[in-house]
This record gives C-alpha cells, sequence and structure tokens, in this order.
C-alpha cells in the first residue's frame, strides 16, 4: 500500500489576555522558508481577523512544521 504524507503548519499566537492560540495550516507549500512563515504570520496578527473567545491575537509566539506519513497496514481476515 502506498504511503501518504500530510504537512500541516500549527502556528502559535499569544492573545490579548495573556493566553495561547494555535491555528493548524494544511498542506504547506514545499520549499516555504522561516522567513515566509514568520512574514505570513505576524500578517495575521496585523490583519486582526481572528478573535478567539473574544481575545485579539496579540503575536506570534512559535511555529512547527509536522509532516506525518500515514502507510495503511493490510490486516488479512481469515476464514
Amino acid at each position: 500500500m502506498a504511503a501518504t504524507t500530510n504537512k500541516d503548519l500549527t502556528i502559535t499566537f499569544q492573545r490579548t489576555d495573556g493566553k495561547d492560540h494555535k491555528i493548524t495550516i494544511p498542506d504547506y507549500k514545499e520549499g516555504i522558508t522561516d522567513a515566509e512563515i514568520k512574514t505570513g504570520a505576524q500578517a495575521i496578527v496585523d490583519q486582526g481577523a481572528f478573535e478567539p473567545d473574544g481575545f485579539a491575537l496579540a503575536k506570534v509566539v512559535g511555529a512547527v512544521k509536522v509532516d506525518t506519513i500515514k502507510t495503511e497496514v493490510a490486516i488479512e481476515e481469515t476464514a
């Protein structure tokens, strides 16, 4: 069976109330640079489009690229 790879980018922000908020973006582009991630994450803060639980995102705390490889296991039924 063929393996499939999921490539997710999880960005952690700090809200104006001091709590962390994470946004996971699926299928980040191949070869994306740390600078591009930082710029994009900062744009999310600057646009102010997200207010989880009524609190705006104040700053970018971090980001993680998570690559997950899934391979199905063949299970044969016995008669």
